[in-house]
């Protein structure tokens, strides 16, 4: 054993993941140590650094074509980084689906990452990178899919920057998932939970319907607001027809966005409109997971 080796048993370094474990949540691969975390659009690219307390600090957001924009920002991002790690939201070229009857033996969720069709069957598309959210009370699935030329351009741009990549995701599916996890608190009780799940992230939308507990509509896009969310609220809009009168709407964008509360509350009049939006949420869980 080498005295790197003791002194790695020393100060508890020797037992913290790898920085490069993308099982690890981030915070414990890279505690006290300073970070970035960036989300991709199709024309946008937004980063903000994290500081050594894992709060989010600084940072920018331009639109343009992403690669010139990290080329643009690479050295802003290494000076906000020990080592140049950045965990990376892709927000465009995916897509969000509920699916029925997937897979769900032991280790799926772990196979679907290396041998995606043993798991998807005849949904299985080549050139993609998947991920799964069942549903414990019912056979439906949220898939997401993502592009994976995508991917490897997206890989490759960093290195190019003398970035690395320690965890690759879909922002607008995090914060989907922080959704559930917040509403969904009594499962399997005697009271089945409904709610319209609404999400806004930096120009892409998803949109669920979960009626008695059951996943019954998902409706995912990317790039459908800029400047304003007029787009967004359109694309909404058809759901009033569609959920049941007295379903909660329940709201999740990557920042505190007034004018999508106040949209809502518009079309959807006589719902009860519950906004978990926070300043820097989609920053806060990208750091926390």
């Amino acid at each position: 054993m080498t005295g790197k080796d003791i002194l790695s048993v020393l100060n508890f370094s020797a037992f913290r993941p790898e920085p490069d474990d993308p099982e690890a949540p981030w915070r414990k691969r890279f505690p006290r140590h300073r970070t970035a975390l960036l989300n991709i659009g199709r024309s946008l690219l937004a980063w903000r650094a994290i500081q050594r307390n894992g709060q989010p600090t600084g940072g920018d957001l331009n639109r343009g074509e992403p690669k010139d924009l990290l080329a643009q920002s690479a050295v802003s991002l290494k000076d906000s980084t020990e080592d140049g790690w950045c965990a990376v939201s892709l927000n465009t070229r995916y897509v969000i689906s509920l699916e029925t009857n997937l897979s769900r033996r032991p280790g799926s969720e772990e196979v679907l990452k290396t041998n995606p069709r043993s798991v998807l069957g005849a949904r299985y598309e080549r050139g993609k990178r998947y991920a799964v959210t069942h549903n414990p009370e019912t056979n439906s699935s949220i898939l997401v899919a993502c592009d994976e030329e995508h991917i490897r351009k997206t890989e490759t741009a960093f290195k190019e920057a003398g970035l690395q990549i320690g965890r690759l995701c879909c922002g607008t599916y995090i914060l989907l998932r922080h959704l559930l996890a917040q509403t969904n608190t009594t499962r399997g009780g005697e009271k089945p939970a409904s709610y319209f799940y609404v999400v806004c992230c930096q120009g892409a939308v998803c949109a669920l319907i979960q009626d008695q507990d059951r996943w019954m509509e998902l409706r995912s896009r990317t790039d459908v607001y800029e400047d304003t969310v007029d787009a967004a609220l359109e694309l909404l809009a058809p759901f009033k027809q569609r959920i049941p009168p007295d379903i909660e709407i329940v709201l999740a964008c990557d920042t505190v966005i007034p004018e999508v509360a106040d949209g809502l509350g518009r079309i959807f009049a006589g719902h009860k409109i519950t906004d978990l939006s926070q300043p820097d949420l989609l920053w806060t869980l990208m750091a926390q997971n």
